[in-house]
């Protein structure tokens, strides 16, 4: 007999790299704005966090400082983040999307969307109303603080 939280964690293990491969697909396409998948979730993160720093950025993306800075320097250098000076902490710098930034991204999450919306639509309306409900527990499962490594229940 098979666990079926085992089961679960394998089914998801199993289709993220399938959705990543399709957002990057998309991303790459003539459809998408000029952005990597990097890029684009820097920016989402910085529209969620703005005034983050260097450090949070790349703990977010999973990269490393100097690999984070050179990412950064690309997308101020194309206008769609600014620095700002940190107001208590001069060493630091604070981070944000610009207006083109705002817009930039918006363009990407609509071609993505609109990517996944197409696929989507092979599913019947009960399927679909199935996948959205399980993506919001996905979210509220996920965005929850971790409790010194417990699982949820």
């Amino acid at each position: 007999m098979t666990d079926p939280l085992d089961t679960c964690a394998r089914e998801l293990l199993d289709v993220m790299p399938l959705i990543m491969q399709d957002l990057r697909r998309t991303m790459r396409s003539q459809s998408a704005p000029d952005l990597r998948v990097p890029e684009l979730r820097s920016l989402a993160f910085l529209r969620h966090n703005p005034g983050s720093n260097l450090t949070d950025l790349a703990e977010y993306i999973g990269v490393s400082l100097p690999s984070m800075s050179k990412l950064v320097d690309t997308l101020t250098y194309r206008g769609f983040i600014e620095r700002t000076p940190d107001a208590q902490d001069r060493r630091r710098v604070r981070l944000g999307l610009t207006e083109p930034g705002h817009a930039i991204l918006a363009k990407a999450r609509e071609a993505v969307k609109a990517s996944f919306a197409a696929k989507l639509a092979r599913l019947g309306p009960d399927d679909v109303e199935l996948v959205t409900a399980s993506m919001r527990l996905l979210h509220t499962l996920f965005t929850q603080p971790q409790e010194n490594g417990a699982t949820n229940a």
